[in-house]
């Protein structure tokens, strides 16, 4: 590595640390937890030291970081996803009554999320989990403004069919335990 790239790997990276927040919460709105968010940011560092070089324009690179980490993460589900065996639990949904949503509605909708296909989920999750703008979003995803827009009313209208239908399913459930 020569004297530019090593400098300019260097800015990258410390670019990635001073935003280390922003690159830890995309990891976690797709990893879901602490340990494997961690590891994917720090995949990402290492894959800026192998790569950055091929990076011409510097204002490119937070988008092709992000869209870095996210490959990553996605690699890292498939992984985990062969290597788990599947466990049924049944959810009990309890409306609390101060009107907040309780933590088997917020597993449910989690669940639906990681249920929608990935090009669906991908820009759900950095629009209202990450509060990324379309445009932002454009450009991570590498897609028109056009499809993010239409993607998310999309990937909407599957969640709510989605949190429908398991709704739907444990009043049945309910109405023949009763």
């Amino acid at each position: 590595m020569d004297i530019q790239n090593k400098e300019q790997c260097e800015r990258f990276l410390d670019y990635v640390i001073a935003n280390r927040n922003q690159y830890y919460r995309l990891a976690y709105s797709f990893m879901g937890n602490e340990a494997d968010s961690m590891d994917a940011v720090s995949q990402l560092s290492v894959v800026i030291m192998e790569k950055s070089a091929g990076i011409r324009e510097e204002a490119a690179f937070p988008a092709w970081s992000k869209r870095v980490l996210i490959n990553i993460c996605k690699t890292r589900l498939k992984e985990k996803k062969r290597r788990e065996i599947p466990v049924e639990s049944p959810l009990e949904l309890s409306c609390g009554e101060s009107g907040q949503i309780s933590q088997a509605e917020q597993l449910a909708v989690r669940q639906a999320v990681s249920a929608l296909p990935i090009h669906y989920r991908e820009p759900l999750l950095l629009r209202y989990y990450l509060n990324y703008e379309y445009a932002e979003i454009a450009a991570v995803l590498n897609i028109p403004e056009g499809t993010v827009k239409s993607r998310l009313h999309r990937a909407i209208g599957e969640l709510r069919s989605l949190l429908l239908a398991n709704d739907a399913q444990k009043q049945k459930e309910a109405m023949k335990g009763a």
